[in-house]
């Protein structure tokens, strides 16, 4: 271990108000959070800009801005005061008082988690879970997240891996649509009908030439984030492809109706956590995960 100079460290009240105004964005909100008034905040942060003769925050408009400093310091202290609260909670052994927090794109939390969550809260009730959708590939040790619901090829740097579920890419329309188009969904005009695309979700080209399609002549209008692709069809604006966990649901429902095309992509669906101390939380919500694969065939 490497021996500390702890007269070259500033105080641990100052670091842990710097690091709630840089994470929340306000002197306000850090002063929530920690408990103390917005004043307090706001010297405790001035006295450590003074000590490391640096500026570490800047107003940006009626924002608060972070410096090139101020960001280096403030990924310093995430990584940190995470790894702390880790070591703490493993070794108290019992859950932290905060929820177990996950992500997930939108698609698959509001199709496929979200409806399944009261099956995970009757089964523990002593873990709550905060949900979070994001479309985006989040950092879960800087936001605070226990784990990323991902897809992918699962090597993500700085990240332990677990396989999850691997489900197919199909083709979906609406009962609304199909009627609309003669009504036998074995003989729809595919390359007259509109389409749902997206530039960035799929390789929608590929699948289209699959179904024996030019791409290049469908009428489609192109809506980036597979749930709200989902809603559109679902209103008969359309049809697309999309991973068929995320539909599951709505498929059985009859809301939408899967095309008879074997489409050669698949998904594989991954629970990401960052390197470091598991949670049991954790531990116990991913078992719970997999036990939903049977439903994503």
């Amino acid at each position: 271990m490497t021996e500390i100079d702890w007269r070259r460290i500033p105080s641990l009240s100052s670091l842990r108000a710097f690091e709630a105004t840089a994470r929340l964005g306000s002197f306000t909100a850090a002063g929530v959070a920690l408990n103390v008034t917005h004043a307090a905040i706001t010297q405790q942060v001035r006295a450590l800009e003074k000590e490391l003769g640096l500026t570490l925050l800047q107003r940006e408009g009626r924002g608060m801005g972070l410096t090139e400093a101020g960001r280096q310091l403030a990924a310093s202290l995430s990584d940190g005061f995470s790894t702390i609260a880790d070591g703490i909670e493993r070794l108290r052994g019992t859950p932290a008082s905060r929820g177990l927090r996950v992500t997930c794109t939108p698609a698959l939390s509001y199709a496929f988690i979200i409806p399944r969550l009261g099956q995970f809260w009757d089964a523990h009730p002593d873990i709550p879970v905060s949900l979070t959708p994001s479309g985006s590939v989040d950092d879960l040790k800087r936001q605070h997240f226990d784990l990323g619901i991902r897809t992918g090829k699962g090597d993500w740097p700085g990240l332990d891996v677990e396989y999850l579920w691997t489900t197919r890419v199909i083709l979906v329309a609406s009962p609304i649509l199909i009627n609309k188009h003669g009504g036998n969904m074995n003989d729809l005009p595919l390359s007259i009908m509109p389409w749902i695309k997206s530039r960035t979700q799929y390789n929608d080209d590929d699948l289209c030439r699959e179904c024996g399609l030019e791409p290049g002549l469908l009428p489609a209008i192109y809506i980036e984030g597979q749930a709200e692709s989902v809603q559109a069809v679902m209103r008969g604006v359309g049809l697309t492809f999309v991973s068929e966990i995320a539909v599951s649901d709505d498929l059985a429902s009859g809301a939408l109706v899967r095309l008879p095309y074997e489409l050669s992509q698949k998904f594989t669906y991954y629970a990401a956590t960052p390197k470091g101390v598991e949670r049991n939380s954790t531990r116990v919500f991913i078992d719970w995960l997999k036990t939903l694969a049977p439903s994503a065939t």
